[in-house]
This record gives C-alpha cells, structure tokens and sequence, in this order.
C-alpha cells in the first residue's frame, strides 16, 4: 500500500519494544483492509475485529508523544508520519460509525488536529489538507477557539488569504469572561490566541509578505505559560495544581512544524538561473494563494536544478504525484526569463482539459489551446504558453517553423506516446507514434536550446531515454523517478474460494433448465497484500475478506468452465462503496459495458438528493438541442451513475466531470460513479476514492489490433488503478481488480496460481512500459510493409528527402533516433553498418513508389502531412480552377472530397481506417466501389452537419446507408438509443476532416500566395469550421458571439440573420466580423421594437 519513499520513512521511526519499524508498515496496511472491509460489516450490523485498531490506536499515541516531548529529533519526521497515519486510520474506522464535532479545550485537543499537525511536520501537506477538511467549528465553546480552529484548517489546506483576513477576536474574548464564563477557559483562550497568531505570522511567511512577528518566541511563551506547576496558597491545605495541557500540547506540535512548513513554502525559492528576479517574486507571491506549499518530491526535484535555464528532465514520477505542479514550476521559471512554452497533451480531449486545469491552478499565465486556430489567428508566434497534441506540433513545424522562434521549453505530458502504441511482437504500429517521436525530434532540431520536460507514470527505461536525449542535445538530461505519492493505495484482487465454488457448481447442478444448471452462486472474496510486492508462498503476507453481500452468479460457459462476472460484480461493488459515501470510478471493456454498468448502479441506488446547478442545467439543455431527443444523450441528471467513453460529445463529457467532480454534504446524494472505458484512464483526473478494474482485457471496439479480446498491458491496469485516492481528497484510495477470468484458490494454503494479474495488482512500480522506438522498427520492416502500409510510404518519402542545406531525412532523423542510439550504445560500428543498408533500401523502396512528378514544394507539403505527393498536386491545379459556387464549409469539403473520388485510396491518408470502420459499419468494405459510396456520404454528413441538423437526425440517414450498403448480412445493422454512429463521426471523423482542410489550406497559401484577392481566409478557417459544425465564417464568427449556445441554436440564428451578409467566399475576415457584428445590433434592436 505505500510506495518504497514512505516505506522507508516508516520503518526510519523510533524502535520500540512493541512495535518494530519494520513491521509498522504491514500493520498500517492490514488495518486499512479492515477498515475497507468492515465499512461494509458495518453496513450490514456485522461486528468487526477491533484488535488490529487497538494497536493502531496505540501507534497513534506512542508516537505522537515522541514527536511532542522531541524525543530522538533526528527521527521526527518518521515518528510523526506513523502518528499521523495512525491517527488517520482511527478517524477513518470512527466516521464509519459516526462523526463528532472537533474538541479545542484547556485540557486536550482533538486528535483530528493532532493528525492535521503531525502531517505537516512529516512534510505531507496533502495528507494534512485531507485531514484538516474533517476539522468543524460547530458548537465550539468560544469564538477564539473557533477561529483557532479555523484557522489550522486555512493552513493545511492553503488558504492564505482566508487566514490572513481573519479577525481574532479578542474583544469577544473579555465579554464572553464577563458574562460568566470560568476564568480558567478564558485564560485557555489567551493561550490558544498566541498559538492562532503564530499560525497567521506562518501564513504571512508563506505569502511572502512582511510580518514583525517571532513565531517561535510566542509559541515558547505559550509553553512557559501552560507547563504543569505547583503552588501553595495562603489559606489552602495541600499544594494547588495548574496546567493547560490544550494549549501546551498544541504549541509543541506547533514548533515542531515551523522547520517542516518553512522548507516547503513556494514563496521562499530562490530563483531560478536564467529567470527575471522580480517577475519570479511577483510570480511566487501570486501562486501562493493558489498552492503556497510544495510536497517533498517536489522539493527533492527542485534541488536537482531542473527549474534553471538550460537543465532538462525526463519525469517517471507515479500517477497523482504532482507532476502537473513541477510542471507548472518549470513553465514559469521559463515563462519568467521572457521565453515562451509548448505543452503537448496526447489528445485534443486532453489539450482542452489542460487548457482548463491550467486556468484554475497557475497565477497570472494563461495556458492557450492553438490545436484548431488558423495561422492567421496564431500572428507571427506562438502564445506564451500554448498547448497542443504532437500531431499538431509536427504540422506547425512543417509549415510555420517561425512561430517557434522563442520557445524555451517543451513540456511533453504523458510521453509514452512516442513509443510503439502495441506490443513490438506485432506486424503494425500506430501512427500515432510515428507522428509524435517525429514532432520531438523536428522540435529538437528546430530549437536545440530549448528546454525539455518529458513526463509519464509509465516509462520503465527513463534513463535510457535521458541518455538518449542528452546525445541528441549535446547537454545533460537529469531524470526524476521518485517513487513517492501524497496518495496510498489499498489495492485488492477478487477471488473465490475453491470449497464453496466446487459446492455452488454441484447445487447449480441440480437445476431443472440449462440456464439454471449454468448460472453458479459465488461469494467474492478480496485478496488483499499486507506487504510491497506479490510473495504467493507466504500466507501471513496477505489477507483475504469478503467484499460484498452479495452473490453474483458466474457462468458455466459451453466448455465447462467458469466466465467471470464481472460487471454484475463491478456494478454490485460500485453500488456498496456509493452507498457509504464513496466516489467510484468503474473501469469497463467498451462503450456497451459502461451503460450497462451504470444502469445497474442506478438500480441499485437510490435516487439522487442534490440537482444539477444552473450552469450544469444550461449545459444540459444545450446538449439536448444538439442532440435532438433527451432519450438520446448520456444523462447525468437525477443519476448516481454516469458514463465517461469517446462517444460523448464534447459537452457531454464536460457535464459529466463537472457533475462527479461537484462537492456536496457528507448526508448529500448525487452522481458517485462514473463507468468508463480504461483506454481513458491516463488522461481521467477526477476525485475518487475507489476505482473497480471490470477485467483485465478489452474487446475488440476499443482495440486498434482488432482482436476479439486482448489483455491490458500492465501499464494500462496499474495506471487505471493509480486513480484510485487523490492529493487533499482521500489520502487512501482503494483499488479493486476483476480478473477477466476467475482466480480460484484454496483458502488458509500457498498460492500456487501462476496469475499474471496478482502479479500486476500487487507491483511495486507503475513504471513498467518499455519505449521502443517506433521508427526504427518500421525501417526494419520497409521491404514487407512499403506496398501498402502508408505510414510505411510517408516515412520512405520524409527518410528520402533532401534539406537545403544538402543532408537527407536518413541523416536528420534516423541518426538522432532513439533505435540508432540503442544500436550505436551497443556497438556503433555494427549500428553504422545498419543505417548504410537502410538507405540503400531506402532508395529502392522510393522507387517503387513511383511518385509522379510534383514541384518541390508539393513535395514538400507530401512529406511534410504523410500524404502522396499526386494528392498535394490534384489540390493545386483544382485550386487554380475554383468554381464560383464554393460558398460554405460543406461545398469546400465536397470539392475535395470529389477530387480524392479520382483516387478513392488517398482518403485513407488522411482519414484514420479505424474511424472510417467506427461510422460506416459494414459498409466500409474493401474496394474502389464501396469507398467511392462512402466518399458521398461523407459529403452528405457533412452538409448535415453543418446545416444545423441534430445528431439524432444525422443518425437516422446514416442507419439507413448503412443498411443499404453493407451487403448480405443475417442481421441488419441496429438502431442505436444514442446515436453512436453519428456521434462517431462528430469524434472522430470531423478531426479527420478537419486535417484533410488543413492540408489543402497549405496547399492553398502557396498556391494564392502573390493574389490578393482570394479565397484564402476562407480556406483556412476550415479545419475549425468542420470541427465545430459551422456552416461559413458568418456562422464560425456567430459562434464566437454566441458562447454557450448550441450547433443548432447558433444555425438557426444565422439563417435569422444571413440575408445581412455577403457571402463571397474572398472576402476578409474583418469584414466578416464587421457583417455579424451589425446584424447582430440591428437584431437586438428589432428585439426592442417588438
């Protein structure tokens, strides 16, 4: 359950005859499985085993005591990270069977304040944000010890500027005494006043702002004041007693933070080398009130110098690290020496999830989506901090390399990608892979000064990578693998016990029909490891609790065996954990499995008791226009379970996060699980306390290989199991894997199970993927591949090419590739000797192509978008012989798609195969015939589309076509309640499309580049136009007007407005503006005359 950092913390504390340092870690973890496990007891009035707590309890205050009378300081941090965990594990076992107000007195403090402080002193400020949210000031005995309180609570989760503003109220303090009140709470108070006030000189610290004030010498005075003393008074017998041990106790705990709280203030770095030391203050000061306090790794990583101009990083760091806030650090250290930043997320979901979570997180530098502007909306650079995909960075160096004239950084996230997407044992490779190793190695020549910061849970050879990089730069790369996380995971494999399952298979026998004698009653059980790692063979290493009521069936399938149930099973556990108030996130095979698992859910829950807020209800209204049938949209209202797949519409999925993400009352219901396909896994960032694995493998609707079934890689189950618990949310997630095929044992003995999956359940790392290289493999595989695999072709083209400068695409990329450098580390005579092959094959395979004959820079812009040269030049004579009638985005993309009929196979150079099968079905067959009829109705979806017509009505005449051309089929293709085929071409064809604009748009600026008066403005606001729906440049400047209406509604009110416009396709775009602007005037006025 913790990661080796903490481990080690751990078993670094104080030794103790009854609890041995190396043993703490195990029984923290045990009583985690029973706290996750008796929850659901508890539910049901079970009793649960209280011994493991008691010595927990026991833990809690042995250790707190150590770190308060500073016994064995050097072991401090230690001692008050076990006390604090402990204590975190009591309050967790404590709120399964009630809650209680925080308790602040002249003779004890709460020991949720004791667990807030000692976590401070540990350096874990997230685990003392979650803690501190459980901090309540209702029925406090007196408004100081409220604003104490509050106060503590301000601190630990970063709210300086509450803190800072906040009045202590000393006035109300004497009225209270005066009223009645014992002096010995009153003078309690004055105490508890100067440990609040030493509180506030530590925010001011932390804020970077000037505070006279000696926080040690006022918590020292506190000490002196409360310390237990003896006193014989005149009239009195015996000796009289005083002490304040509140107060005292809180001092100490107090003092013995400041060190940990100073070290990890982001208003005291120093600044970097190469930053502007004024803008980097100003930078500090103002992200302080956002995130004043930096966790340990990201201490550790700022003492390696990667924040300083010229230094370089590659980041391994475990999912919910806080390699978003090193990243942000590096961003504005560069952003702060005048230069500019590229951050590359792995899809445009992504780009606009980064552009978001950037706007909340980072003061006073604005994160800049650029994947869909034009370059005339771009200027002549990039904005200071803009965020693409790596597709889009490869096309922006192709044919705008002068917008990257100041960049000082590239921040890669998720960098995995440039590795092959599939085992390397496979005969393909995702394009994907070869388009974002390529942008990293064209934006490395492009700006070899710049910096890198390449980021990933995932990578297992990081340090290879580095090596890589540091040759390709001619500088060093450092690399940060730290293993530590603010987040634990409790992580647990469902299995069933042998003897019970053989009695369930002998009753089920019994049954009178065959789906009786198929259907077995099973008990699941959690296998839980108390230890780092998988030891089958040592029993007393892990546990194994029942982690439902219930008794899902397994299947007898026709071979005699037993088939996992697992989204029953996951739907049933997703259920239990949301009825005890916890966040789930169910983790599906498909798109099918997600609705039908969040069905379930919702059946089993009752119904949600908060609603939609009003900018969740106008989102909502919004999608139902466009969609065009409230039956046709992923619901969130009055759900507790939602979906999260690639067949949500933008909207949809905005809706979606929004309602999961709203914060709501511990006694609130609303939406608590999310069923979502694991392929989306690596970019989901949402709070969440368990997450349930519903199998270890995925169909064929979301597998590019297109097998039936096919397990998850081990990165892809430990990265889905990683979301489980968030920073200052859940300190402790749990994570609970359904096997795709049911783990059987026998209880009290060995595991002798070969199970891959326990394996990949228990790891130590998430780092466990391997970057080939995916370039050096398609070299390898010319010969085979060149005749119809067109990656293989675009890459013979771009290796062929010959530079101004007069050296090849051989020289400039496979030299400085990731493959020759493995080749050449391990022996660079015989790597030498490999490339000289490869380039006489090279030659040959170009030849074989038999490209036509192009001008240069036709052939250029070939290579340059992985297309066939014949293509780039079909576009340029058409372009010269425009015809008068191309009006709209739908004429545009019609008249290109006509010209691509002439070669009905070039439409798979820009339009992904997958794609293409995800919309049309069966009816995207092999052959000229069938493609020429999918080219029309492309042409008609898209008139569609951009018409204002709903999804709904889109997916009406799309069924139909399907119907009637995907040939002699026993079934016919069937409706669909949500319209998935039209919502795939939304997803994922218009971004297609919208590349195939972008192309001819590069075409287009060469061709009109000496002619004022053309269609250029038009053209290159395609790719925008077809992705959003808009109709022309009237409709796309609407839009912009019309922030947060819908497709449809935006369409109607441009056919309101259009016989305002002149619609000649040369016009510029100002004047474009200028039309929509004046109609939209003269509208509101005619709204004001009626």
């Amino acid at each position: 359950m913790f990661d080796s950092s903490s481990r080690a913390l751990l078993k670094s504390a104080p030794d103790l005859p009854e609890f041995d340092p190396d043993t703490i870690d195990t029984l923290l973890t045990e009583a985690h499985v029973e706290i996750a496990t008796a929850r659901l007891a508890i539910q049901r009035g079970a009793d649960s085993d209280r011994s493991t707590l008691t010595k927990v309890r026991r833990l809690a205050s042995t250790f707190e005591a150590y770190v308060v009378l500073d016994i064995q300081p050097e072991k401090k941090r230690a001692a008050a990270f076990v006390a604090g965990v402990a204590h975190q594990v009591i309050s967790m076992a404590r709120n399964a069977e009630n809650s209680k107000r925080t308790l602040l007195s002249a003779e004890a403090i709460d020991s949720t304040i004791s667990t807030t402080l000692l976590f401070l002193i540990a350096d874990r400020s997230a685990d003392a944000a979650e803690a501190a949210s459980r901090l309540t000031v209702v029925n406090a005995t007196s408004s100081m010890r409220s604003a104490l309180i509050l106060s503590i609570k301000d601190l630990a989760m970063g709210r300086l500027d509450s803190l800072l503003t906040r009045e202590y109220p000393v006035d109300a303090m004497y009225s209270e005494v005066n009223v009645g009140r014992d002096s010995r709470e009153f003078a309690a108070d004055l105490l508890f006043h100067e440990c609040a006030t030493a509180i506030k000189g530590l925010a001011a610290e932390a804020h970077g702002a000037d505070y006279e004030f000696d926080v040690r010498d006022a918590l020292d005075k506190v000490l002196d004041l409360s310390r237990a003393t003896t006193e014989n008074l005149p009239g009195l017998s015996g000796m009289v007693n005083y002490q304040y041990a509140g107060p005292h106790h809180l001092a100490s705990l107090l003092l013995a933070m400041i060190e940990g709280v100073r070290s990890s203030m982001l208003a005291r770095l120093a600044t970097p080398e190469g930053a502007n030391v004024g803008e980097w203050d100003k930078w500090t000061i103002s992200q302080s009130k956002l995130r004043p306090f930096l966790w340990v790794n990201h201490q550790k990583a700022i003492q390696s110098g990667y924040l300083n101009r010229g230094n370089s990083m590659v980041m391994t760091s475990p999912t919910g690290s806080g390699k978003t806030t090193l990243s942000m650090l590096k961003i504005a250290a560069v952003r702060c020496s005048g230069r500019s930043v590229v951050y590359l997320a792995p899809t445009h979901a992504l780009v606009d999830q980064v552009e978001n979570d950037f706007a909340h997180h980072l003061a006073d530098i604005e994160a800049v989506s650029v994947e869909d502007k034009a370059l005339e909306e771009l200027g002549d650079a990039l904005p200071p901090f803009a965020v693409m995909t790596p597709e889009r960075l490869l096309a922006l160096l192709g044919f705008a390399p002068e917008l990257f004239g100041n960049v000082g950084l590239i921040v890669f996230d998720e960098f995995h990608l440039i590795g092959m997407d599939i085992d390397p044992k496979s005969v393909k490779v995702g394009s994907r892979s070869v388009d974002a190793m390529l942008s990293l190695l064209g934006f490395t020549r492009l700006c070899p000064t710049a910096d890198l910061l390449l980021m990933s849970a995932m990578v297992k050879n990081a340090n290879e990578i580095a090596s890589w990089l540091s040759h390709v730069l001619g500088r060093g790369v450092h690399v940060f693998d730290d293993p530590w996380k603010p987040t634990r995971q409790l992580r647990t494999c469902v299995v069933y016990d042998e003897k019970a399952l053989d009695a369930a298979v002998e009753v089920a026998a019994q049954g009178e029909t065959k789906k009786e004698r198929s259907r077995v009653s099973s008990e699941p059980l959690g296998l839980f490891s108390l230890v780092a790692g998988w030891h089958p063979t040592q029993t007393e290493t892990f546990a194994i609790r029942r982690l439902s009521d219930a008794n899902p069936f397994l299947n007898i399938n026709d071979k005699g065996y037993l088939t996992a149930n697992r989204n029953e099973l996951a739907a049933t556990l997703a259920a239990d954990f949301a009825h005890l108030g916890k966040r789930v996130v169910v983790f599906c095979s498909d798109v099918r499995v997600c609705s039908s698992v969040a069905d379930s859910v919702n059946k089993l829950l009752p119904p949600p008791s908060i609603v939609l807020d009003e900018n969740q209800r106008l989102i909502r209204e919004t999608i139902i226009e466009d969609v065009g049938d409230v039956s046709a949209i992923f619901e969130v209202d009055s759900r507790r379970a939602g979906v999260h797949h690639s067949d949500l519409l933008p909207l949809e999925r905005r809706l979606v996060e929004a309602a999961f993400r709203s914060k709501r009352g511990k006694q609130e219901l609303g939406l608590d699980v999310l069923a979502a396909t694991s392929t989306i896994a690596q970019g989901l960032n949402l709070p969440c306390d368990v997450v349930i694995l519903a199998g270890t493998d995925r169909s064929a609707a979301d597998d590019p290989t297109g097998n039936p079934r096919t397990d998850l890689r081990p990165h892809e189950i430990l990265n889905a199991l990683g979301r489980a618990g968030r920073a200052a949310y859940a300190a402790t997630g749990l994570s609970v894997v359904i096997p795709a095929k049911p783990i059987i044992i026998e209880l009290d003995e060995a595991i002798t199970s070969n199970n891959e999956d326990l394996y990949t359940t228990f790891a130590q790392q998430d780092a466990c993927e391997i970057i080939y290289d995916p370039i050096d493999y398609l070299l390898d595989r010319i010969e085979v591949s060149s005749a119809n695999d067109l990656r293989v072709q675009a890459l013979i083209r771009r290796l062929n090419a010959v530079t101004p400068e007069g050296s090849s695409g051989l020289d400039g990329i496979v030299r400085r590739s990731l493959g020759y450098f493995q080749r050449s580390s391990r022996d660079a005579s015989s790597a030498e000797t490999w490339l000289e092959g490869r380039r006489v094959v090279l030659k040959a395979a170009e030849q074989e192509l038999d490209d036509p004959e192009a001008d240069d820079w036709q052939k250029e812009l070939a290579i340059r978008n992985g297309v066939n040269p014949r293509i780039i030049s079909s576009f340029a004579d058409a372009l010269i012989k425009l015809p008068a009638e191309l009006r709209s985005t739908s004429d545009w993309v019609g008249w290109a798609l006509d010209i691509i009929s002439k070669n009905p196979t070039d439409l798979n150079g820009f339009l992904r195969e997958s794609a293409l099968e995800s919309v049309f079905a069966r009816a995207h067959r092999p052959g000229n015939d069938a493609a020429i009829k999918v080219l029309s109705a492309l042409k008609k979806l898209v008139e569609m589309w951009c018409s204002g017509l709903n999804v709904v009505n889109i997916e009406t005449w799309l069924l139909a076509f399907i119907r009637e051309n995907e040939g002699e089929v026993s079934r016919q293709a069937t409706k669909s309640k949500t319209a998935h085929h039209a919502r795939r071409f939304i997803v994922r064809l218009t971004p297609d499309i919208g590349f195939l604009c972008g192309v001819i748009g590069q075409v287009a600026a060469h061709v009109f580049a000496e002619i004022e008066n053309s269609p250029l403005d038009f053209i290159e606001l395609l790719p925008q136009m077809i992705r959003a729906g808009d109709y022309n440049r009237h409709q796309f400047v609407l839009r912009q007007n019309m922030a947060g209406s819908s497709r449809v509604a935006i369409h109607e009110a441009y056919l309101r407005l259009q016989a305002s416009f002149d619609l000649n396709p040369n016009s510029s775009i100002d004047a474009v503006r200028s039309e929509v602007r004046d109609a939209l005037f003269l509208d509101l006025l005619r709204g004001f005359d009626s």
